[in-house]
């Protein structure tokens, strides 16, 4: 999912900058508009630093603060590009079977269609703020754009599902772009108040997204096919894109060194994870393939670590999951994503072959779990004011585990329901918990980490998920799977089918039971230590106080 705490931290970075001409308001990342209606997943991460000194050229800092109606203009295209990117992700999900079916691919190959663009959209995050800070922002959104619509045409147009594939890994690559510039571009243009507002409709805009994103992508194709699909979201894209340097003004940050080799060694070694859980599909645990690029990604995946602890100012500090409060955080989005994220993914095809629905009826099925995720922030900020973090995330993994269980035992609009509600109810604290566990200056560190674990998550979620449903129904019926897997009629395997799937989702509510069960311990770790600490400081700022004097002996 769009991840939203690259837009708290964008924000918090902008509201404390040293030696900023604005006047400083209260961060919004503390207080409630964390529970504003922020659905998206992912979400992603920017780790450069930001701040609100910075100059557009040709304006001095602060010019658009006096013009309300230019600067909301910049807002509204901010937020109508960054509304198509989670419509794309589960567009691409509702595509994948009719793209399979068309090419006649193989399982991988449409896995592809859903997985390249998560894999990229989560891998190009770790550079394309540090890149935009440095090129420009909007030239990197512009640019991002750029390439998310041509990818869009391209996949429209692909003539096979290789280049389907490959299309879709471009427009990944184009929406981590879109997503780090765009918000740099908002906390840049706004100050008080008015970057708050700015920031909730970013927020607003990614949940819309997800939530009508089956409606759109499921009336789309049973209008015209996947090609239409794809093709109308470049065009809006491309809409957007040519109003957008009509209104949008040229910022960079301070001039800081881009991490090349720690964002190409994450990438990389991403990207060969990723793979090997895809092919396995297909290929086989024991292929040479696999097991060399599981190898490849874990040998890049070690180099990275190496290569940011010697760096004065790694990509990601990893010192941070030292911390109780921080690696809870990061446990919850992760185990989410082999549930909320997973699930947009691998229910279309089954709905499809066993169910026997259209697209149509598809999107709507995905929008009784996507819509509570837009929902349920609005109300679980009431929540917040009254229950602790700790318990939220808790419960946030276990309606995700109630949901996932009801599901195993047959698909029904009140599981999928409750799925979704579990991750609505997480983005009422996860991105302020994320960063109120470090000191101000190092919120934005602690954000984009954050961000990068949770989109890791749900691009390794997907493809796990996928792998395992894959790897369960070809053991039951063999290479009759890869035409289920496509969406195609199950006939007389829809039991096979199903009793695949239900073991696949029995294993996501026990491991959202364990997840909830860690995110307990860590968190009452955190508050143990916190309280401690509270009462050494209390102790050793209270006046001494003598001791009393001895009584005096008594004589026998």
């Amino acid at each position: 999912m769009v991840p939203t705490s690259a837009v708290s931290r964008r924000r918090r970075d902008a509201d404390t900058p040293p030696d900023a001409p604005h006047e400083t308001a209260p961060d919004a990342a503390d207080t409630a508009p964390d529970a504003a209606p922020d659905a998206a997943s992912e979400t992603a991460p920017d780790t450069a630093p930001d701040t609100a000194s910075d100059t557009p050229d040709g304006a001095p800092d602060g010019a658009l603060d006096g013009a309300p109606h230019e600067s909301w203009r910049v807002a509204v295209v901010v937020c109508l590009a960054a509304s198509l990117l989670p419509i794309s992700l589960t567009g691409g999900a509702l595509a994948a079977p009719n793209v399979g079916s068309e090419f006649d691919s193989g399982v991988a190959a449409t896995q592809w269609v859903a997985n390249a663009y998560m894999l990229t959209f989560a891998a190009f995050m770790a550079v394309t703020g540090s890149l935009a800070d440095r090129i420009g922002r909007r030239r990197m959104f512009l640019g991002g754009l750029a390439t998310f619509a041509v990818a869009g045409f391209v996949a429209a147009a692909g003539p096979s599902v290789l280049v389907v594939d490959l299309a879709r890994a471009l427009a990944g690559a184009g929406a981590a772009s879109v997503v780090t510039a765009g918000s740099a571009i908002l906390a840049h243009t706004y100050s008080g108040p008015r970057r708050d507002r700015a920031f909730a409709m970013l927020g607003t805009s990614f949940g819309l997204g997800l939530a009508c994103g089956p409606l759109v992508g499921g009336a789309l194709i049973a209008l015209g096919d996947w090609r239409t699909l794809f093709a109308t979201i470049a065009a809006v894209a491309t809409v957007v894109l040519l109003v957008s340097p009509l209104i949008l003004r040229e910022s960079r940050g301070p001039a800081a060194e881009i991490d090349w080799g720690g964002g190409l060694t994450f990438t990389s070694g991403l990207s060969a994870l990723i793979f090997t859980l895809v092919e396995a599909q297909q290929r086989g645990w024991t292929s040479p393939v696999v097991l060399g690029a599981a190898a490849v990604g874990a040998a890049l995946l070690v180099a990275f670590a190496v290569l940011e602890r010697r760096r004065p100012e790694p990509l990601f500090d990893v010192s941070l999951f030292a911390l109780p409060k921080f690696l809870a955080v990061c446990v919850v989005p992760t185990v989410l994503a082999f549930g909320f994220v997973a699930l947009l993914v691998v229910l279309p095809p089954y709905l499809e072959s066993v169910e026997g629905a259209d697209s149509g009826e598809i999107g709507l099925s995905l929008a009784m779990m996507t819509a509570p995720a837009l929902v349920v922030p609005m109300f679980a900020g009431l929540l917040a004011r009254r229950l602790s973090a700790r318990t939220i995330l808790v419960l946030s993994l276990a309606a995700q585990a109630l949901g996932a269980g009801w599901l195993a035992t047959g698909f029904h609009p009140g599981a999928v329901a409750l799925v979704g509600a579990g991750f609505g109810l997480s983005l009422a604290v996860l991105d302020g918990t994320a960063v109120s566990v470090v000191e101000p200056g190092r919120s934005g560190m602690a954000a984009g980490l954050f961000n990068t674990v949770r989109l890791t998550g749900e691009a390794v979620g997907i493809a796990a998920v996928g792998a395992a449903l894959a790897t369960l129904l070809n053991s039951r019926i063999g290479d009759a799977s890869a035409a289920l897997l496509r969406g195609e009629s199950a006939d007389g395997l829809a039991t096979d089918y199903t009793g695949a799937l239900a073991v696949v989702l029995w294993t996501v509510a026990g491991l959202s039971v364990a997840g909830a069960a860690v995110v307990w311990r860590l968190l009452s770790q955190s508050e143990s230590r916190s309280e401690s600490e509270s009462e050494s400081e209390t102790g050793s700022e209270s006046p001494s106080v003598p001791e009393p004097a001895a009584a005096p002996a008594t004589l026998s």
